[in-house]
């Protein structure tokens, strides 16, 4: 539905603005909303046809001024991830709209901006090709307001006044007068940062005049700017400021979760605004319908990225839900947990993919925040570290070695060699008994006697002792 609005939203940008030729099925769905009982969508259906028709003059200003292809091809061209084409066949669209703008601004820049060339009806025919295929691109809010601060920056820069702007009427000069000001108040700091790109415009004259439009031309679209802008602003937070209410209600059905209430509002109203930027009052829907998918939307993200430490993207959020319906399903039909090729066959996916959902839908555990209770334990305080020898198997280490020096004192020399190469004590590697044997000129079984005897008296003078470490 997002698509298929958006689409058609598109397309209708393109007419007009005296004079929206809407097909025959578009007013049919039209007037079915206007002649809805509820009088709370009667208001969201006349706000959201002045905010469709203030965006369209709004749009049709904008495209007049050839700067705006070059900030679209320089914006669009630089940000390859974008936000708006959330479906491929949209994303495809955009591009295909996005050569048409990028081959009739280069067109219209081969004419050159000469003074005897801008009059031609060559060049104006390229113009007007120009402006209709920016029409068709489908302006987000962002877009507008930065194209609006370029176009009013560039006033503000070529020093439109009360004497440029005499022959248009005290009323509607003084208004853009006091559009300069607010913006030049608000914006001054990041004026050479955010439009440098018009910066180096306003340093040629002949690209001012072809891009920027002449000083006449400026100020007289730029009156309309501000009207459009206005009325356009206006709207959207009145059909905004309508609808708070169906935010409130909606996120109520989500509390008792990770986020306070005031903060599941708040998300909400980043999808209220999302759906008055697309929402289209031709397509029949009532606007509180349209409007609760991406309230919803915005709030179930928001859960979703606040429920989890380790963060899971929102399209492998529902891969999960998915699954584990389906677990429930399974286990309820068969009385038995279901196994990954079980699940890979009920869900279409294959068993690495249903694999890999089950190992990031683990539930995560803080290894140091301890219980409720202040005296219980973190699961840290558990986990053995491989990092540094703990100090009692050192001491250990350190008496088992005293010990067995001990035991080998109380042996005979003979005895004491036999037991310390066989078993390796202070000697670089272990003998075998006729390795031994053959050093000491005595047989593999003598030397075995001696072996036996000698361990003999250590078991009787120190096997307690040595058995505690054997224990241990």
């Amino acid at each position: 539905m997002a698509y298929l609005t958006e689409h058609l939203s598109n397309q209708d940008t393109a007419l007009p603005v005296n004079g929206l030729n809407h097909s025959a099925s578009a007013n049919v769905a039209a007037d079915s909303v206007s002649r809805s009982d509820d009088p709370r969508e009667q208001g969201n259906f006349q706000i959201a046809r002045q905010l469709n028709d203030s965006k369209v003059r709004l749009i049709e200003v904008i495209t007049r001024f050839p700067v705006s292809a070059l900030w679209l091809i320089g914006e669009y061209e630089k940000n390859k991830d974008i936000e708006q084409a959330e479906d491929a066949g949209l994303m495809s669209d955009l591009a295909t709209v996005l050569a048409d703008i990028k081959k009739n601004f280069y067109a219209l820049v081969e004419l050159g901006w000469q003074e005897e060339t801008q009059a031609s009806t060559q060049m104006k025919a390229a113009m007007e090709l120009l402006t209709d295929s920016l029409r068709q691109f489908p302006f987000g809010f962002d877009d507008l307001t930065k194209l609006c601060d370029l176009i009013l920056y560039s006033c503000h820069a070529r020093g439109l006044t009360n004497n440029n702007l005499a022959g248009l009427g005290a009323k509607k000069s003084a208004r853009l007068l006091s559009r300069l000001a607010n913006w030049t108040r608000k914006n001054r700091q990041h004026t050479s940062k955010l439009f440098g790109i018009c910066e180096e415009i306003l340093g040629n004259p002949q690209q001012e005049d072809f891009l920027l439009l002449s000083t006449e031309q400026l100020g007289h679209y730029a009156i309309e700017l501000v009207e459009a802008e206005q009325s356009w602003l206006s709207a959207r937070q009145t059909l905004a400021s309508a609808n708070v209410k169906l935010v409130m209600f909606i996120a109520n059905q989500y509390r008792s979760g990770f986020l306070d209430f005031d903060d599941l509002v708040q998300e909400g109203q980043t999808g209220l605004l999302k759906a008055v930027d697309k929402f289209d009052y031709r397509l029949g829907f009532q606007f509180s319908t349209y409007a609760g998918y991406w309230i919803r939307q915005a709030i179930s993200r928001s859960l979703s990225r606040s429920e989890r430490i380790v963060r899971v993207p929102c399209g492998q959020v529902a891969n999960i839900n998915k699954v584990f319906r389906a677990k429930n399903e399974l286990s309820a039909q068969t009385g038995e947990d279901p196994s990954i090729q079980q699940l890979a066959n009920y869900t279409k996916l294959s068993p690495d993919e249903i694999y890999a959902i089950l190992t990031i839908s683990q539930s995560v555990v803080s290894l140091e925040s301890p219980d409720d209770d202040e005296n219980a334990f973190a699961p840290i305080d558990f986990l053995e570290q491989h990092v540094f020898t703990p100090a009692y198997q050192t001491m250990a280490k350190q008496e088992l070695h005293d010990l067995l020096s001990k035991a080998i004192e109380t042996l005979n020399p003979r005895e004491a060699k036999i037991i310390c190469c066989h078993f390796g004590i202070d000697a670089e590697k272990e003998m075998t008994l006729q390795e031994i044997g053959s050093e000491l000129n005595l047989t593999r079984e003598r030397v075995r006697q001696i072996q036996v005897m000698a361990l003999n008296k250590i078991k009787l003078n120190f096997g307690a002792q040595l058995d505690c470490f054997l224990t241990a």
